[in-house]
């Protein structure tokens, strides 16, 4: 569904991704682990149009897609979460889920994937009229997840879902992306917290100084002393 090969990006004259290849297959989870600045953040900003590729090729469903606009790509399918939620504070639960739809016409079937975002995260459900702003840590993460859902994407970008959350909103948010993984479509998870991503993950890939240095089956990452050491060492990371 999703392939990257030997791609180059960076910011300015700084080059931070080297040559990375990544394969994310239909209806999959695959999660991208890192210490911070290893470039994963980079890498699904690349993928979702927001910094230009210097060299290399994006594929989507066998299309390129290397210096396509990001709405245009949000038409295709791909939506990101980014790190930092980039939600409307000012604006109720609601606008912001509307403006997750904006390359919509279909009213109805919006409203219905609205309601399939409240199902998901009855949190939502009960604060749609409160003002952003007012949310916790954790309901402002399900409603940055739940804007990227009403775009109905095939692939979602996950950029650090559990940063800055209490642990039992992690298990919360986690199950529910397995949900939607089950429901048809491909996640992408960039996680510091390398034992949740693995946990609804079935294949990672380890990223340092931009490249990409460990690959395989979660299972075998999970079994790798290099990983054990680096990202599973007290269960904290």
């Amino acid at each position: 569904m999703l392939e990257l090969k030997n791609l180059n990006a960076g910011y300015g004259a700084v080059q931070v991704l080297n040559n990375v290849s990544l394969t994310v297959p239909d209806r999959s989870v695959v999660t991208l682990l890192g210490a911070n600045g290893a470039g994963k953040s980079t890498t699904l900003n690349t993928i979702a149009g927001l910094i230009k590729a210097w060299s290399g090729s994006i594929d989507y469903r066998g299309k390129a897609c290397a210096g396509v606009a990001p709405h245009s790509l949000v038409r295709r399918g791909i939506a990101l979460v980014a790190e930092q939620r980039e939600l409307f504070l000012n604006m109720t639960v609601i606008e912001n889920l509307m403006l997750g739809a904006f390359t919509r016409d279909d009213k109805a079937e919006v409203l219905q994937s609205l309601e399939q975002v409240f199902d998901m995260f009855p949190r939502l459900a009960e604060r749609r009229s409160q003002n952003t702003r007012t949310l916790s840590g954790g309901e402002q993460q399900m409603l940055a997840i739940g804007r990227g859902l009403m775009s109905r994407p095939s692939l979602l970008l996950l950029d650090e879902p559990s940063l800055g959350i209490a642990p039992i909103l992690v298990q919360e948010i986690f199950a529910q992306v397995r949900k939607i993984n089950q429901q048809g479509v491909a996640v992408l998870v960039v996680e510091q917290n390398a034992s949740v991503a693995m946990d609804v993950a079935t294949y990672g890939y380890v990223m340092e100084n931009g490249s990409i240095s460990i690959e395989g089956p979660v299972e075998t990452l999970k079994a790798d002393p290099r990983i054990q050491e680096a990202y599973l060492g007290d269960g904290s990371h």
